[in-house]
């Protein structure tokens, strides 16, 4: 599981940002409930983020998504460029490399792995080993020099380009601790970007095939106030995206006979029928014609499903956590991520204010904001002294974020939009509102 991930130079992350998972000091409140405590380090069963549109919530997933995607998605040539997004707004970090790093706790051992880069090279990577508070450096690379005691892994360095990680060279080569972090990235690691797509990936869809998971998954929906009786997985004609692959086959390679699969799968929801107060019949519609709040919540609980399924111990992060759940839905998922029941890492970024009353613990919490320079900060409410002191029947954090007591609240001139939109109006409008 996640134990930390910094990022530097990414985006609107200009400086050195860490977000931790560890269990802040002498904090005992649902200890039981919402921590690994067995583990060590002790780690949260969840991670809320909180802020104002713009503040970098996304930014920070994104950071953490491009990092997966450099370890489990080599570059194919010496040409390919890597996905380099620097903070721009700073004449010097936007030639300096970015900087990623996460620690994973995996089988009672830590894995500590970073990179630095460009969009043309690696600059720096390094992999450490820290087992019964013994650190050992399984390699550590500067440009194209690496420096390891393993044997397989001297071998295979000339065999390194500049603009691919060593990590994915050495689990290609069987080595142990590179698989095991490639692993993490490739299986453990589970990202929910914001609007998600209805088409919901294979792996996930076969779940439904399984009458057992079906029934839960519909139970499930039932207790959550959908109005769905039945779940069926079709195979459907794939016309329309075989068209879009090939016009991207045409314009990449030339070639528009690549092979493409004819069908795929899709969901479908039934729905009671009724005339009047008499159930007559049963309907289908696919999962893409049902509301956005319906298709996310299938996402994500198809999410925890296939966590489940494949030994849990996974971290699942999802982006915009709350976009289109009512409140009460969204509050109660908050609650099962934080149950004993509950053997999986949850990230969420969300706007809900109301989930700050959640029972949650403070270092569960987190705020980010951006400055005038357009750079984010990301603070835990555990870091101010304050939280830590005062009750929590005392006043609600809610409250307290409204009032700005932790910043990271939006500043809103209602009177400057106002003027903007009638500027708009006297310019285009006439007293109807309607174009001259």
């Amino acid at each position: 599981m996640l134990i930390e991930f910094t990022v530097k130079n990414y985006a609107s992350f200009k400086d050195e940002t860490t977000l931790s998972a560890e269990t802040g000091s002498r904090l005992r409140k649902l200890k039981e409930t919402n921590t690994f405590s067995y583990k060590n380090p002790a780690l949260l069963k969840s991670l809320l983020l909180f802020g104002p549109n713009g503040s970098g919530k996304s930014q920070l997933i994104n950071a953490l998504s491009t990092m997966e995607r450099l370890v489990t998605n080599p570059t194919r040539s010496v040409t390919d460029k890597l996905p380099y997004h620097p903070f721009l707004f700073n004449e010097e970090s936007k030639k300096d490399d970015t900087f990623l790093k996460i620690k994973i706790e995996l089988n009672n051992k830590i894995y500590d792995y970073s990179f630095s880069y460009n969009q043309e090279r690696i600059n720096y990577e390094s992999l450490i080993l820290i087992d019964d508070d013994e650190k050992k450096i399984i390699f550590s690379r500067n440009k194209d020099k690496v420096k390891t005691s393993n044997k397989i892994l001297k071998e295979s360095t000339p065999k390194l380009r500049d603009n691919s990680l060593f990590l994915y060279l050495a689990q290609s080569e069987n080595h142990p601790e590179s698989s095991t972090v490639y692993k993490w990235f490739a299986q453990d690691l589970i990202l929910l970007g914001n609007g998600y797509s209805p088409m919901i990936p294979d792996e996930y869809l076969e779940l439904m095939d399984n009458e057992y998971l079906k029934k839960e998954m519909i139970s499930f929906l039932s207790f959550a106030d959908f109005n769905i009786s039945d779940i069926k997985v079709r195979e459907t004609p794939n016309s329309f995206y075989e068209q879009i692959f090939k016009r991207i086959s045409e314009s990449l390679s030339g070639d528009s006979n690549i092979a493409f699969p004819k069908t795929r799968k899709e969901l479908y929801t039934i729905h009671k029928t009724y005339n009047g107060d008499e159930l007559v019949d049963y309907g289908e519609l696919p999962l893409s014609r049902e509301s956005v709040g319906t298709q996310r919540l299938f996402y994500i609980v198809l999410a925890m499903m296939l966590a489940q399924t494949n030994g849990n111990q996974k971290t699942i992060v999802i982006d915009e956590f709350d976009d289109s759940l009512h409140v009460e839905l969204a509050s109660a998922l908050v609650k099962i991520f934080n149950s004993k029941e509950n053997l999986n890492q949850f990230i969420l970024t969300t706007h809900d204010v109301q989930l700050l009353d959640s029972d949650l613990r403070i270092d569960q919490i987190y705020l980010l904001d951006k400055n005038f320079r357009g750079i984010s900060n990301l603070k835990s409410i555990f870091d101010f002294e304050d939280a830590r002191n005062k009750g929590r029947r005392d006043i609600s954090f809610a409250k307290r974020y409204l009032q700005g007591k932790f910043g990271a609240i939006p500043v809103i001139d209602v009177e400057g939009l106002l003027d903007v939109l009638q500027m708009i109006h006297e310019k285009y409008g006439d007293e109807d509102g309607k174009k001259k």
